[in-house]
């Protein structure tokens, strides 16, 4: 029994000696070694006689009293640890803690601010997607990217934001870590925008309509095709010309929708002209056969006139080359040609029905001069004077 209270006794002497030693722990070995020689023995003596660590008092005091005792210089201040970044925010929320803890009102904005944090949840996912998608270049409306994929990613985020303040899907330390950044990164992003949110809302929007300039039907550098001539190689006007494009299809100047081509504007009349069918084409009903018949609005009804053959601005065209045939000199001749040769004809015709003279009045000599005038116009080139 006295061997265990010996023991007993000399493991906390030691113990109370280790802690004497770590007071004095910035003096030299040599001299720590010498100004403790011998404590422990005389510390487990007073204990073995009854005596408690109580009236040694505390280690450090008792350190200071040996460090007296031997004349020593008394122990520098030791310089106080650097604080690591989580002790200095948990120091800064213990400050605020006990701040607002100082009197009901604060404790009651405590409370409002507590009751907010499921907005400020879904606040910061907003906030997240906003500058997500404007990082991605969405397209704008009105400021804020507006889109299906867009509101769906922004549901998502909340969905996730929700749960990260509840304390939930968190279950790895580095999604923690994420989630502090958020926030921090929320704070900070939220200022431009709720001030970008304010500038749209109070800036009335403008839009800007660009009219579509093209037409159905036929377009000649951006203008509207509403008749269409046609001419040979010899430059005359064609009168009924069928126009189709590469598939086959009629080619007309009306949109596809429309029943009726459009209109023309005549500059030098300054008025409007109403199309119809070619004069050709009437019966048969076809839009693709040009040039187009044409008729005046009145300007007294409104309405259009009869239609009749519309007239270019340019009647005729000089030739393409020297090797166009015009039709119209080739039709001039064939006709001339036809006359002479009626004429001819008729001529033979009233020779061969004279009656005969008699020989001694020298017919034979008459009559062959005659035949042979025959003959020869017969076999002249119309156009052509005959030979003598």
């Amino acid at each position: 029994m006295n061997v265990s209270v010996s023991q007993t006794n000399a493991q906390r002497a030691e113990a109370f000696t280790a802690e004497v030693r770590s007071h004095l722990s910035d003096l030299p070995t040599d001299e720590l070694d010498e100004l403790l020689d011998g404590l422990g023995a005389d510390i487990t003596e007073r204990l073995s006689e009854g005596d408690s660590l109580d009236s040694l008092g505390d280690a450090a005091h008792y350190a200071e009293e040996l460090r007296q005792a031997a004349g020593l210089p008394v122990r520098a201040t030791a310089k106080p640890a650097k604080l690591t970044t989580a002790e200095r925010v948990e120091r800064l929320r213990q400050r605020g803690a006990t701040w607002f803890d100082a009197t009901p009102g604060r404790q009651g904005f405590r409370d409002l601010m507590a009751s907010l944090r499921p907005v400020w949840w879904v606040l910061r996912a907003v906030v997240g997607a906003w500058v997500a998608l404007l990082l991605l270049q969405h397209p704008l409306v009105n400021g804020f990217p507006i889109s299906f994929w867009s509101l769906v990613f922004t549901l998502a985020l909340i969905v996730v934001s929700v749960q990260w303040g509840r304390g939930q899907w968190l279950p790895h330390q580095w999604l923690v870590r994420v989630r502090d950044i958020a926030n921090v990164a929320a704070v900070i992003l939220t200022v431009p925008f709720l001030a970008a949110s304010w500038a749209n809302i109070s800036t009335p929007s403008v839009d800007y309509i660009v009219e579509d300039m093209s037409y159905q039907g036929l377009a000649h550098n951006g203008g509207q095709v509403t008749n269409i001539y046609a001419y040979d190689c010899a430059g005359n006007l064609l009168e009924a010309v069928r126009l189709y494009d590469q598939d086959g299809n009629p080619l007309t100047t009306m949109g596809e929708d429309e029943p009726t081509p459009p209109d023309s504007w005549v500059e030098g009349e300054d008025r409007n002209y109403a199309h119809s069918f070619n004069p050709v084409a009437r019966d048969a009903e076809a839009w693709n056969v040009f040039p187009l018949s044409n008729a005046p609005y009145s300007d007294v009804t409104g309405e259009p006139g009869a239609p009749a053959a519309a007239q270019p601005q340019r009647t005729e065209l000089p030739p393409l080359s020297r090797d166009c045939v015009d039709p119209t000199a080739s039709a001039d001749s064939a006709e001339g040609a036809d006359t002479e040769g009626a004429a001819t004809e008729d001529a033979s015709t009233e020779g061969s029905a004279t009656p005969e003279k008699p020989a001694n009045d020298g017919s034979a000599e008459t009559d062959r001069p005659a035949a042979a005038v025959a003959a020869s116009s017969s076999r002249t080139p119309p156009g052509q004077p005959a030979s003598r």
